[in-house]
């Protein structure tokens, strides 16, 4: 599900792992290489240049809130989220459940 304020469209997904962390910080390192993150072992924040993703890690969840000022760029935040979990997921493939 996508809900809409004023003028932010967001959207919230999950993947259930016990490597959430590493997981996290995978994904953090590899966007940092292009776009502005910050991060730690248990949380992140990511600007990509259409939308923004807070990641957030426990002992058995990475979730994503992903935010952006309109429903394609949203869009376009959610694919390179879904594209970079699957690809660092290769052996063990993981999916984005999104709601």
């Amino acid at each position: 599900m996508t809900s809409s304020t004023a003028t932010t469209f967001s959207t919230q997904g999950q993947v259930a792992t016990p490597e959430a962390s590493r997981y996290l910080q995978r994904l953090c390192y590899h966007f940092s290489r292009k776009i502005k993150v910050q991060y730690d072992s248990l949380q992140g924040e990511a600007q990509f240049p259409w939308g923004h993703c807070s990641l957030r890690a426990d002992e058995c969840m990475l979730s994503f809130v992903c935010s952006a000022d309109d429903a394609l760029a949203l869009a376009r935040v959610r694919h390179a989220i879904d594209a970079h979990v699957a690809l660092f997921s290769r052996k063990n493939p993981m999916q984005v459940e999104w709601v």
